[in-house]
């Protein structure tokens, strides 16, 4: 049986709280939909004989509703029995489903806004194999949240536990040690989730700002002053000061938008390390929480962009199997350090890269560069005429950023790990784990085979790394060095 807490034991069955029943009815009302009901509740203004008879049924359709979730929420429980979560509902035809917890990828808690005043949380459970939730838990007590959400931790920790108590001393079998106590990693206060904000491209504002060109010709009748038609000989001297200014008030409100998606999102973010694993809780009006086992995390991803670079902010992420993918900028150094070692499992790893990958990529990049080029100027010498050898001014930029990505592109291989690191004005770095190699492959383009080139991949339960123009020598040894360690390594790869 799991270890719970002794206030909440989940081998009986759980209910969802009662005020569940009115979240269920608005999930109701969401599936049908606002404008279908709207347009019935038109149909039946414009159809009633009578107004007495649209007042009584308009609280009999909301009656039949809250019927309906009523019997939804007396129908669906959940209990945990023999390692598996076993969940019954329906409401004609009574279902139930079996989750065993050794399945179970993540449990991750989310407290919407309309679920504060009552206290509840929303349950959302993946398991192995799926990118979306297995099934979501609409409302429950939090301490209800907690204890399904450490049960599955808990459980997915007892390899390790059977590990550790194989030490014997005198003949005698030794208990495991003692669980760690809860240790807060990182928590992010107002001023680093700004400085997070501020250095993320703002790609929110513009998604924002870029439907309002659509109705540039209303919002112009706003401005206080005259703007110049196009047949207007100062239109010239206008856009010299008007383009600029435009540009500059998107930026600014993109900025702030970004601004207030980061605080929403990411606000009092705060990464704790437990005796099970890592537990991810942030935002503002709705919180969320997200714990995995270590094991569970396949990949680590590390990156600094230009703005983060300035300030010497980091953004880790740790990809796991399913959907719930631990992210977390804003981290200083140490703290990327951390949450790097507890994810590398006490291995080393790799810290600075040292292999290089081939010169050859610079001249294969300018030379598909050029072939583009030439068509593009074919195309567009008719009706742009002298104009359009202008493209051509796109290899020389192209060379040179492929020649200083490839001048400070490493990579390395070590007994139990790889790392691929890209750099240009920011830098990325991925670290893997060979044992958590399920899969690898050596591929060679026509460029790459008349070089003696390959690129290696290595495939893992959550997405893969591909390191590419090395030697085919040096790809066969990564090939086989991982291939090795996965069939020889004992210890769990999930």
């Amino acid at each position: 049986m799991t270890q719970l807490d002794a206030a909440v034991s989940l081998h009986e069955p759980q209910r969802q709280s009662v005020m569940a029943i009115f979240f269920l009815a608005l999930r109701t009302v969401r599936q049908v939909g606002l404008v279908q009901i709207a347009i019935a509740l038109g149909f039946l203004l414009s159809r009633s004989p009578s107004i007495a008879l649209l007042l009584v049924v308009i609280p009999l359709v909301g009656l039949a509703l809250f019927g309906v979730a009523a019997l939804r929420w007396w129908r669906y429980t959940f209990c945990i029995v023999d390692d598996e979560l076993h969940v019954r509902r329906g409401v004609v035809a009574l279902q139930t489903l079996s989750v065993p917890l050794d399945r179970v990828q993540s449990v991750s808690l989310e407290q919407k806004l309309i679920h504060r005043p009552f206290g509840l949380v929303q349950v959302s459970l993946e398991t192995a194999g799926t990118d979306v939730a297995e099934f979501t838990i609409d409302a429950v007590e939090r301490r209800v949240a907690d204890a399904l959400q450490r049960a599955a931790a808990d459980h997915q920790r007892k390899p390790l536990a059977r590990t550790d108590t194989a030490q014997f001393s005198n003949g005698q079998e030794q208990p495991p040690p003692p669980a760690r106590p809860d240790r807060v990693i990182l928590r992010h206060r107002p001023r680093r989730i700004a400085a997070i904000a501020l250095t993320q491209m703002p790609l929110t504002g513009f998604a924002v700002v870029a439907p309002l060109i659509a109705v540039a010709d209303d919002l112009g009748d706003l401005v206080p002053f005259g703007l110049p038609s196009l047949d207007d000989s100062a239109i010239g001297a206008w856009l010299i000061w008007a383009i600029p200014l435009a540009l500059l008030a998107v930026v600014l409100v993109s900025v702030v938008l970004n601004l207030v998606r980061v605080i929403l999102v990411d606000w009092n973010l705060t990464v704790t390390s437990t005796a099970s694993g890592l537990r991810r809780d942030a935002g503002l009006l709705s919180t969320t929480s997200i714990a995995s086992s270590i094991p569970r995390v396949q990949r680590i991803a590390t990156k600094q962009g230009v703005l983060e670079r300035l300030i010497g902010l980091h953004t880790v992420v740790l990809h796991t199997i399913g959907a719930g993918n631990f992210v977390i900028p804003g981290c200083d150094n140490n703290q990327m350090e951390e949450i790097r070692s507890l994810a590398l499992e006490g291995s080393p790893g790799i810290n600075v890269p040292s292999r290089t990958v081939s010169k050859q990529v610079v001249f294969k990049e300018v030379r598909n560069t050029s072939i583009v080029a030439t068509v593009v100027v074919l195309a567009l010498v008719a009706p742009l005429g002298w104009w359009a050898p202008l493209v051509f001014t796109i290899i020389p930029v192209v060379w040179l950023t492929v020649r200083r990505g490839a001048r400070l592109r490493r990579w390395d291989l070590s007994h139990d790990a790889a790392a691929n690191r890209h750099e240009l004005l920011g830098w990325s770095k991925e670290d893997l784990l060979l044992r958590k190699v399920n899969g690898t492959r050596v591929s060679q383009t026509l460029f790459e085979r008349k070089r003696g080139l390959a690129t290696v991949t290595l495939k893992t339960a959550d997405g893969s790394m591909s390191i590419g123009m090395i030697t085919l020598i040096e790809a066969q040894a990564v090939r086989d060095r991982a291939l090795y360690t996965a069939e020889t390594e004992r210890r769990s790869w999930m």
